[in-house]
């Protein structure tokens, strides 16, 4: 038997998905994996780091579920979350602010044209100057847990044979060390390089779990890149990040006082994630169910 399933796809500061209305519930698990893992494929698919799919919910205007270009269940994403809502705005599934779900966690979300305001609760965990020994020399690195699990290093405190300009530095090699340590077994995390620059310009890449690859931008990496660097170098919101792919996300939070600064509850307020989102074609995608 053969289903034809429509989607969109979708691109977040070039971080992209494909989204798809289930609001049916006409697909199970194991289509939406297979789905995902076809439709992702960059030369036999459309395309994507992950697949969105927009389901009924009772208390919220929809409950979102991401699952990544392998087929897994994918935690929080950032960018996919702000790409969700401007197709809810865009298909009339909702309107401007809204309230959404993500594995049962409340999000809210703002559009204004194509620039997409998503808050996020407070991040589950923080540990900071956590050292890590590999094969490539000891790390120091940070870890947050905001939805999805981050560690990431600042380019001065990379090994001395591993620094160059963030360009240069060989992301992949860095992640097939870390992505699977043993610290952060067996859920495994995704591992971000961030640059603060002698300008004060901060800079980031990310290499995504579930995608198994760089990626262009990671919302939730840059949310907790921009976290860190309020932490480490005292920098005051709002936060421009650049990415991979040269867009701009903005970090926003008003930090809670007296709260230890290195406590989940210190980013508590007005914790936002702000950046460009477009909607860039429809189309469909015939597969076999059987």
């Amino acid at each position: 038997m053969t289903c034809t399933i429509h989607f969109t796809k979708a691109e977040g500061a070039q971080n992209d998905f494909v989204i798809v209305d289930d609001r049916s519930a006409t697909l199970d698990d194991d289509t939406r994996r297979r789905f995902t893992r076809r439709i992702s494929h960059r030369r036999r698919g459309a395309g994507a780091d992950g697949a969105i799919f927009i389901d009924e919910a009772v208390t919220h205007d929809f409950s979102m579920a991401f699952y990544n270009p392998d087929g897994s269940v994918g935690s929080m994403c950032g960018n996919g979350g702000r790409c969700a809502a401007l197709y809810a705005l865009v298909n009339g599934i909702a309107t401007s602010p809204m309230r959404f779900t993500v594995l049962g966690v409340p999000y809210a979300a703002e559009v204004d044209g194509t620039q997409v305001r998503l808050s996020f609760p407070p991040p589950l965990q923080i540990e900071r100057d956590i050292v890590l020994e590999n094969s490539l020399g000891t790390m120091r690195a940070d870890y947050i847990d905001n939805g999805a699990p981050h560690l990431l290093l600042f380019t001065d405190d990379l090994p001395a044979e591993l620094q160059t300009t963030l360009a240069g530095i060989d992301l992949t090699r860095i992640a097939a060390e870390l992505r699977h340590h043993e610290r952060f077994a067996p859920r495994g995390c995704n591992i971000n390089i961030v640059e603060l620059d002698a300008g004060g310009v901060l800079s980031i890449r990310t290499f995504e779990k579930g995608v198994e690859a760089e990626t262009e931008a990671c919302g939730t990496g840059t949310l907790a890149a921009g976290m860190m660097a309020h932490l480490r170098f005292g920098l005051s919101p709002p936060l421009n990040i650049r990415t991979h792919g040269g867009d701009i996300l903005r970090i926003h939070f008003t930090p809670t006082s007296p709260t230890p600064h290195d406590a989940p509850a210190y980013f508590s307020r007005d914790l936002l994630l702000e950046g460009p989102a477009v909607l860039v074609f429809d189309g469909c995608y015939s597969m076999n169910v059987d």
